[in-house]
């Protein structure tokens, strides 16, 4: 049996939209938000508790993948598309508009458990490399606060790297502080004195 999901539905089409509710509910799934068009998805978004939105266009238009862009960036949740046209600038925007299933050619209802299973894979994935990447980023923005630090250190000490390094490394114990925090004390205290 399948997780059971809140599901945003975007679609203009109320009986194309009753055949996909209807095809969710079978599966479990809940749609708890519908919407004739993309205007307040955000909105939705953002008041509700939705594990997935699926917009089932026609032909999506830019204001549609701008829409879902703004998803991404504030509360990003799985996302999937069925349209019934797409060329290559369409495709282009649902991928930079995170869009993580994107079917051409309709909706058929047996199909739509594995196209979610899909979207939600693949979302969990990108999600996971990019709080990957945030942490490697993070690391070295600290990194190099503590290179500042200790070259501050040396230039205004006199003394060796190492040396530098140790300060840091107990002031940061007796302080009871990340080394890195008690890094930005020290350049903030030299800016001070220049």
């Amino acid at each position: 049996m399948n997780v059971a999901l809140k599901i945003i539905l975007v679609d203009e089409n109320t009986g194309r939209s009753a055949v996909l509710r209807r095809a969710l509910q079978d599966q479990g799934h809940e749609v708890i938000c519908r919407m004739d068009n993309s205007i307040n998805l955000q909105d939705s978004n953002e008041l509700t508790h939705a594990d997935v939105v699926i917009v089932n266009a026609d032909i999506p238009d830019d204001k549609v993948f701008a829409n879902l862009s703004d998803i991404n960036k504030t509360k990003p949740k799985p996302i999937v598309m069925f349209t019934e046209k797409s060329d290559s600038k369409m495709t282009s925007s649902a991928i930079k508009s995170g869009v993580n299933a994107y079917i051409v050619d309709g909706l058929e209802e047996n199909r739509v458990q594995p196209i979610i299973d899909v979207a939600i894979a693949r979302f969990r994935e990108f999600q996971a490399l990019k709080d990957e990447l945030d942490a490697t980023r993070d690391q070295l923005s600290e990194r190099k606060i503590v290179e500042k630090a200790k070259g501050l250190l040396m230039k205004h000490k006199n003394i060796e790297e190492d040396e530098s390094y140790q300060s840091l490394r107990k002031m940061a114990m007796d302080k009871n502080r990340r080394i890195v925090d008690v890094a930005e004390g020290v350049i903030s205290a030299f800016e001070l004195l220049d």
